[in-house]
């Protein structure tokens, strides 16, 4: 089977257009001696070196700062790790106001208190 380019080359320019040019960028072209540096001292850690490595990244707090309310719970890992908030804080206090969250922002004790009687 023969390759067409002009096909080829058109599917990539609609990829790009639907979800952006770094969708069809060679990884390649973003690579530097850094990134490589990083990554071969990552291929030379051990499997036991790596574990306790995630462990201790994913074990960061299991209590929300803002409602104080302790989760085993994986959706509220992703919240706590983007925006140190659970994932309940994350819908009431930050969605559509990242910028004013990120600026260091937070609800007084009054809005968390009225928020953790709402969910109940």
């Amino acid at each position: 089977m023969k390759k067409d380019p002009n096909y080829i080359a058109a599917v990539e320019k609609e990829i790009a257009k639907k979800y952006g040019k770094n969708t069809v960028q060679d990884f390649r072209s973003f690579w530097d001696k850094n990134k490589e540096d990083d990554y071969l001292s990552q291929l030379k850690e051990t499997p036991y070196q790596k574990k306790k490595k995630i462990k201790n990244d994913t074990n960061v707090s299991r209590t929300c700062p803002v409602c104080k309310t302790y989760s085993f719970s994986r959706r509220d890992d992703l919240y706590m790790n983007r925006f140190k908030c659970c994932f309940e804080c994350y819908v009431e206090f930050v969605e559509h106001r990242e910028d004013r969250w990120h600026e260091g922002w937070r609800p007084d004790k009054e809005q968390t208190e009225n928020s953790l009687r709402r969910r109940k």
